[in-house]
């Protein structure tokens, strides 16, 4: 029974055989080197895939560059001033909008100026009415805090605005007062405190 099996094992495996022609395929020279390039890249893949990650930058993509078409605004330069006057600021008339000059036509008077704000003051110190020459001026005086300073000014009636410059920002104003500077004779004070600004 045995013998019978192992010789039917024998013939089927043997038509079988023949019924594949037998032999192994055999490849062409371009499919060798194709498959040998796919197995380098699985190699390549495979080795990144259990690398562990580097820190190494990722190399910048090039965008393009934003190019603004809006030119940017020109700013006109301030006159230059002698130190004891600055520049105009806005005042409360419109006559009242004239540059300090060196030299005015009116008279002068002489004010000093104390900061004892909390701060640093920028004070606007303007005419609130021309002097008999048509002059109309409105100062402007940058005073560290605790400092003083000495300015020759047209002679007239002036309202005063602070703005200082502290750990709690505040304004200083004159309010309604208007502080008449005549006698060029005398040396005027003013006085800026952390809200008013007054004469002394």
């Amino acid at each position: 029974m045995k013998q019978k099996f192992l010789l039917a094992f024998s013939i089927l495996t043997i038509l079988s055989l023949s019924a594949c022609g037998g032999a192994a395929p055999t490849l062409t020279a371009e499919e060798i080197a194709y498959t040998a390039v796919a197995q380098a890249w699985l190699a390549i893949t495979q080795t990144q895939a259990v690398a562990p990650p580097t820190s190494t930058p990722v190399p910048p993509t090039t965008a393009p560059l934003f190019t603004d078409t809006v030119p940017a605004p020109t700013l006109e330069a301030l006159p230059i001033l002698p130190t004891s006057t600055a520049v105009v600021v806005a005042s409360p008339t419109a006559q009242c909008n004239q540059i300090p000059v060196a030299e005015p036509k009116g008279a002068l008077v002489t004010v000093e100026f104390k900061n004892e704000s909390p701060g640093s003051a920028n004070l606007a110190f303007g005419m609130n009415s021309p002097n008999d020459k048509g002059e109309c001026f409105t100062y402007s005086f940058s005073i560290g805090k605790g400092d003083v300073v000495t300015s020759k000014v047209a002679a007239g009636c002036y309202w005063g605005y602070a703005w200082i410059t502290a750990d709690e920002p505040s304004v200083a104003r004159s309010g309604g007062n208007i502080y008449c500077l005549t006698d060029t004779t005398k040396v005027y004070h003013i006085t800026i405190l952390e809200e008013t600004i007054v004469s002394n």
